[in-house]
């Protein structure tokens, strides 16, 4: 019975008779009835048995090949194919050679540079072999090696043995005799360590490659003639140790990096490839300890490569003679002589030496890939209500990518250390152990050549960072670990990883866990059972060694709060130190509210998760946590739960708190006043979602807010007008009586007076700065011709005053980055002018974050 390859054999044949070939992938997969990815997944193995030939456009055409005339001994091999590099680190070096094979008439010639053991002996091999694969060279024909080191002593000697000799050149010369130019004829000669060659070989070598002749030693009128290609190589800098005359002759040059300096997947395919010939000559299977992996990774020697074997051969040899009666040899450190590495930071990995080392060919990929890309191209433009049946479109054309592509037997060591990881994070850490089975998949994502448009990348991850929030944080700390011991090429892959990740994550979630506990691993572990008994992503975790002290962990918590959207608030548990400081600490870091539990415990911590999963209010989990646990906790309420009022000021924090504290004694206890950084109140306003202000009454400013932000909100200099005076009236009038609201008015106007700003200054002289801002104002008046009114004067009095006292007490703060427009550019370019003698006068440096501040003032009237 014929399997399904070779029923799609007979249908070709079939259509052909018909002349209804060549024919695409989708009609082929229609008639057999088999899904698109599986069609084209046979396709492509009967290309690579010479029985069907593959038309390359849009799309793909298949027909079947002239048998009669194919000739398997012709078949192109592509000696690279298995190169480790080829596809990596070494691909323009791979590009070098092939283009050297094949440039007529008869190559290039070639120079391989690198440090001693990085394979230019190896590499000048591939080489020879390729040209012979390509049907460049003659099956037959000759690769002859000369180490030129060997006969540096007696350059003499090292002429006659490249050049040949006649009888009676030199005592002994009994006989004519060729040399390895004229041996070599019609192949390639290699000549390694070739600066060890003296300046008159050199010359005569050079003259050679011009002409294609040369003479024997003791030959004075007859010329040798030989097409001959050559190879050199050298350990040292060209530059420095072969004449100019003769690396002119030499077309192209490649380096092959040392071994530390290659990418880490490339190192573990070199030493699982050379494992791998060592459990073919012992013919037993050989299992290799994750700690032995990692120290030969790590390995550091001037030998590279080749010390690299060295070591794996001894080792081998060593742990086969002490279980030379079972049937596999495994390999632990004691058999090597390595540096100290990690416990179980790598997996192990098994090398069986009855499966085929080879690679799979890219190509076999084309079909799917286009197709992925149609996919992502209609995610990109998907409204909300078409995302997710794209979305599972995509998973689905991924599991059937998953039937296609084949797990090479090269990449399994890399796979086991991927693997290892993705069950330690994704499936234990996070709780996802339903998505185990995507660990093979995502790791043949992640080591294909895919690219995308870089405007369509951005906009599928604005997509996924606004809709699967969750699924990108694990996908970016998953790839964050990863990269850390191995490098990843993640161009898509991410984006992919996310979209599948996202069928396993409750994105409905709205509130955030965080563990934080001393230990080495106290609250990951915490975390890993708490997240696996309730089948999904709940907490995240900190881990601190026992000696950390509060700042580090309140750095560490503030970093990882500020990944998140905490708008629908945050639920932070400790085992042990000060409550009050975490808490006043991170509470700034957070846009909704928060909770902050003591004394961390796994039921605690799995209570908490089992609420939150079944998304009981946040309130409610705040009210019973003091209750229900027996413990300390605080909790910070945010702007979704009471009715409050926003202070915003461009001169920063300490001038919106002063306003709160002249404002809050007017107000009652349930309306909070709640100061916010500028620059955190505009990114809010940009993400355009008003309800983060739902229990806001009103925002006041220093500067005027956009029109499409459609909260009441108020220019707090717009209060010194009746205009003003009357609208900040009628909002309060539902909290605070007539007499409250007028008393308030005048706190409001005495605290923006000039004596007001003189007040809240610490040691500047009043008179002296506000004469200088004056000046200031002044010149921004003449240059823009304009006439800026009383309350736009009190503003700047105000600001500019306390940014220059501010900017003397902290000279080295760092500044947010800007992307000014053009006429907020000519704005800071003008202003740095303006203040140039305050900065030279105070020491200090007005940044153009500051500046840009500045502007916020000034935008309207310019």
């Amino acid at each position: 019975m014929l399997d399904a390859k070779g029923n799609l054999l007979n249908k070709l044949k079939e259509l052909d008779k018909a002349n209804k070939l060549p024919s695409d992938t989708t009609n082929l997969s229609n008639l057999m009835d088999l899904s698109r990815s599986v069609t084209s997944h046979y396709l492509n193995q009967l290309v690579e048995d010479g029985l069907v030939e593959k038309k390359m456009g849009r799309p793909v055409l298949w027909q079947l090949k002239n048998i009669e005339s194919s000739d398997e001994n012709n078949v192109n091999k592509d000696s690279f194919d298995n190169f480790i590099g080829a596809d990596g680190s070494l691909k323009q070096v791979i590009s070098q050679c092939v283009a050297s094979v094949h440039y007529p008439p008869n190559g290039l010639n070639m120079i391989i540079t690198g440090d001693s053991g990085v394979g230019k002996s190896y590499l000048a091999k591939r080489i020879y072999q390729y040209a012979k694969d390509s049907d460049v060279i003659a099956d037959n024909a000759p690769f002859l090696v000369l180490n030129c080191a060997d006969y540096a002593n007696n350059p003499e000697l090292l002429s006659s043995i490249l050049f040949g000799y006649n009888q009676g050149a030199f005592t002994g010369a009994n006989e004519q005799k060729d040399g390895l130019l004229k041996q070599a004829n019609g192949g390639y000669l290699f000549l390694d360590e070739v600066h060890r060659l003296n300046s008159e070989n050199q010359e005569k070598l050079f003259n050679f490659i011009d002409s294609g002749v040369f003479r024997r030693m003791g030959e004075n009128k007859q010329v040798e003639h030989s097409k001959v290609r050559l190879l050199f190589a050298t350990t040292e800098d060209t530059n420095e140790v072969l004449l100019e005359t003769f690396r002119r002759r030499i077309s192209i040059s490649v380096h092959l990096p040392s071994y530390s300096d290659r990418p880490k997947v490339e190192r573990f395919n070199l030493i699982y490839s050379i494992f791998y010939n060592e459990a073919t000559r012992i013919n037993k299977k050989i299992e290799v300890e994750g700690n032995v992996i990692d120290s030969l990774l790590n390995l550091k020697s001037d030998g590279n490569i080749g010390q690299l074997k060295n070591s794996i051969k001894v080792g081998c040899a060593n742990a086969y003679k002490d279980q030379l009666n079972e049937s596999k040899v495994i390999l632990t450190d004691k058999y090597f002589v390595l540096g100290s590495c990690e416990k179980n930071k790598i997996a192990d990995i098994l090398i069986d030496p009855n499966n085929k080392l080879v690679m799979q060919s890219s190509n076999v990929w084309d079909e799917e890939l286009n197709e992925l890309k149609t996919l992502l191209d209609r995610f990109a433009v998907a409204d909300t209500n078409n995302m997710s049946n794209v979305q599972r479109n995509i998973v689905q054309h991924l599991h059937d990518f998953d039937k296609v592509i084949k797990l090479q037997e090269l990449e399994k060591p890399i796979y086991s250390q991927f693997n290892y990881s993705y069950n330690r994070i994704i499936c234990e850490q996070f709780g996802l152990k339903q998505a185990k089975y995507l660990s093979e998949l995502l790791f043949k994502l992640f080591k294909i050549n895919f690219d995308l448009d870089k405007t369509l990348l951005d906009k599928i991850s604005f997509k996924l960072n606004s809709n699967y929030r969750r699924s990108s944080y694990v996908t970016k700390y998953f790839l964050d670990t990863m990269n850390n011991s191995i490098n990843l090429n993640e161009s898509i892959a991410n984006i992919l990883m996310t979209i599948l990740l996202s069928e396993y994550i409750d994105e409905t979630l709205s509130m955030h866990g965080l563990l934080v506990a001393h230990g080495e691993n106290t609250a990951t572990s915490i975390k890993a059972v708490v997240n696996q008994l309730c089948g999904g992503y709940i907490f995240d975790a900190i881990d601190m060694p026992i000696d950390t002290g509060l700042p580090e962990i309140i750095v560490k918590t503030e970093k990882l709060l500020d990944s998140f959207d905490t708008t629908n608030g945050v639920i932070l548990l400790i085992d042990m130190g000060s409550l009050s400081q975490l808490y006043n600490s991170v509470k700034n870091n957070i846009d909704g509210e928060l909770l902050v539990v003591d004394n961390l415990t796994t039921a605690t911590a799995l209570d908490i998760a089992l609420k939150i999963q079944q998304k009981t209010p946040f309130k409610k989990i705040a009210e019973s946590a003091s209750t229900e646990y027996k413990i300390n906790s605080r909790y910070f309420a945010g702007f979704s739960q009471d009715k409050n009022i926003i202070i915003s000021c461009i001169s920063g924090l300490g001038i919106s708190q002063k306003i709160k504290e002249t404002m809050q004694p007017y107000f009652p206890d349930k309306i909070k006043i709640i100061t916010m950084d500028y620059t955190n109140l505009k990114a809010n306003i940009h993400q355009d979602d008003n309800h983060y202000f739902d229990q806001t009454i009103f925002v006041i400013t220093t500067t005027n807010l956009p029109d499409s932000f459609n909260i009441p909100n108020i220019n707090i200099y717009d209060i010194l007008d009746s205009s003003g005076e009357r609208q900040i009236k009628q909002w309060l009038q539902p909290y605070l009586n007539e007499q409250s609201i007028d008393s308030l008015n005048k706190q409001l106007l005495r605290f923006f007076s000039i004596e007001g700003v003189g007040e809240r200054l610490s040691f500047l002289n009043p008179k002296v700065i506000i004469k200088e801002v004056e000046t200031v104002i002044f010149k921004y008046e003449n240059y823009y011709h304009v006439k800026l009114d009383g309350k736009v004067k009190l503003n700047l009095y105000m600001h500019i005053a306390l940014m220059m006292e501010r900017l003397i007490i902290a000279k080295n703060s760092d500044s947010p980055k800007i992307n000014p427009d053009e006429p907020e550019l000519e704005f800071i370019n003008v202003s740095k002018g303006i203040f140039k003698t305050l900065e030279l006068k105070y020491n200090v440096e007005v940044s153009e974050y500051e500046l840009s501040l500045m502007y916020e003032v000034f935008k309207q009237l310019i």
